[in-house]
């Protein structure tokens, strides 16, 4: 017997330093950077980004207008405060000052994404009008060179969809991608870049595992069928889109780029010297990051929590679908076993570190992390969201300036981004917390809809001017 406990005992502390020498955990100091030492390539994309829902107003017509009217179990609002979207930022009478808000900054390109419920309010009825509108925006990004990133899908469907399930139902796979068509028919001359879904996992993850978001339900092997036919719909918006736009809108002889935004947590044991949270750590990172990148690579998606969920899936058209990846990276959590937890683990933010107004904690190196990790894909990466909820406005220039520097970072070390959006351009509508996260570059006051660039957001513009001068 005491054979065997020394025995285990050497076991336990052979992975455990194995695990610490595995890991990606990197440092590097942030202080004292300068901008001037920066180097990135001369047709590197910098950006912002939005979503329809958050920014435009009078979305009436998808899931999140009868949520922000619905109540939980404890017959508490499901948004903070009861708030609603309602006019939001009204970037869709706005967008051309917000456009001009983009140029002064010196970006050369714009995330936003596409209202479906907008664009198809009833099952096969196309809105001509809504269509123009975003041709509109479109023709105004031209004239401005600005060039657009087209999010398809930024968590919000169509109430028609709701009403027959959403993508709990796979019959939305071939409804979301006739939406794909009709908008890729109307906007291929002016979009090479298509982003088909936003954050899948998470989409998947607060909906249905968290149910903070629509359809507030907490069942895992629901919320894996809902992934696997979101990463079924991308398959066929890929594919949809590589069959109808042959139109080369940048001239670079290229007509069309469709890739997936992925959002990656960065997972740390809270005991690096615990095998067990070293397992918790790499069974998380597996399930919520790595399940969607091995689906896409391989057609074979698997997602697992020992205990909880065992689910796995065939879909040979998701194999190699991406021209692109785009990653939306915030912060780092520390994960720790604990059995007297619901699923005998516990995830959160390491106290160490300063804190954003979401409670997330800043953590830049976990940016050069993540690109590491969607390094191995082989495709170009484009941060599509990286910004920060400071209301104080103490912490946005040194968030930006440490981040951008671990993009530097990167790129030196020969990792492939090729763009960076700061989200978001604006204050907008922040889900589940209403009003009362401002991650913008750009201050909103919700009364008069006046625009305000914040302090701290400078260095952005100083950082895209000094890219652009090297580059000259």
């Amino acid at each position: 017997m005491i054979n065997f406990l020394i025995v285990l005992i050497l076991l336990l502390i052979i992975i455990t330093f194995w695990c610490n020498y595995r890991s990606t955990k990197v440092k590097w100091s942030v202080e004292n950077i300068s901008i001037d030492r920066f180097k990135f390539p001369s047709n590197f994309l910098w950006g912002a980004a939005t979503s329809a829902h958050q920014v435009e107003g009078g979305c009436t017509n998808n899931d999140w207008v009868l949520w922000e009217t619905a109540y939980n179990e404890k017959g508490m609002p499901r948004i903070k405060g009861g708030q609603k979207a309602g006019k939001a930022s009204d970037h869709w009478n706005r967008y051309k000052e917000d456009i001009k808000m983009l140029k002064d900054l010196g970006c050369n390109a714009f995330r936003f994404s596409l209202e479906w419920s907008k664009i198809e309010p009833e099952p096969g009825k196309w809105d001509k009008s809504v269509i123009e509108h975003y041709q509109e925006v479109c023709e105004t990004l031209k004239q401005e060179k600005i060039i657009p990133f087209v999010t398809l899908h930024h968590f919000t469907n169509p109430i028609w969809i709701w009403n027959k399930g959403g993508f709990e139902n796979s019959d939305t796979v071939r409804y979301f991608t006739e939406y794909v068509y009709k908008v890729g028919e109307a906007l291929g001359q002016y979009v090479d870049y298509w982003g088909t879904i936003n954050e899948p996992a998470v989409y998947s993850k607060l909906g249905w595992f968290l149910g903070i978001f629509p359809p507030g339900k907490r069942d895992v092997s629901l919320a894996a069928r809902v992934l696997f036919n979101i990463l079924k719909a991308h398959a066929e918006a890929f594919h949809a889109l590589h069959d109808i736009d042959r139109f080369d809108a940048d001239g670079d002889g290229v007509p069309c780029r469709v890739g997936i935004i992925k959002s990656i947590e960065i997972f740390d044991p809270a005991r690096r010297w615990f095998v067990p949270d070293w397992y918790v750590c790499k069974m998380i990172d597996r399930t919520f990051n790595q399940s969607t990148l091995d689906a896409i690579q391989t057609g074979k998606f698997i997602f697992k929590i020992p205990g909880v969920v065992s689910y796995e899936e065939n879909y040979p058209r998701l194999e190699n679908t991406l021209d692109w990846i785009g990653l939306n990276y915030y912060t780092q959590k520390l994960c720790k076993f604990d059995l007297r937890s619901e699923h005998k683990f516990k995830i959160f933010p390491d106290k160490k570190l300063p804190k954003t107004d979401m409670g997330w904690a800043v953590y830049p190196q976990g940016l050069y992390r993540a690109l590491k990790i969607l390094n191995v894909l082989g495709v170009p990466i484009y941060i599509t969201e990286n910004g920060i909820a400071n209301d104080k406005d103490d912490l946005r220039k040194k968030y930006i300036l440490n981040h951008i520097d671990a993009v530097n970072e990167a790129i030196a070390d020969g990792i492939d981004v090729r763009g960076y959006f700061y989200w978001s351009l604006m204050d907008n509508f922040e889900w589940a917390e209403g009003f009362d996260k401002r991650f913008g570059l750009y201050h909103i006051n919700y009364k008069t809809q006046q625009r305000t660039l914040k302090e701290g957001s400078e260095v952005y513009r100083e950082i895209i001017a000094a890219s652009k001068k090297q580059s000259t």
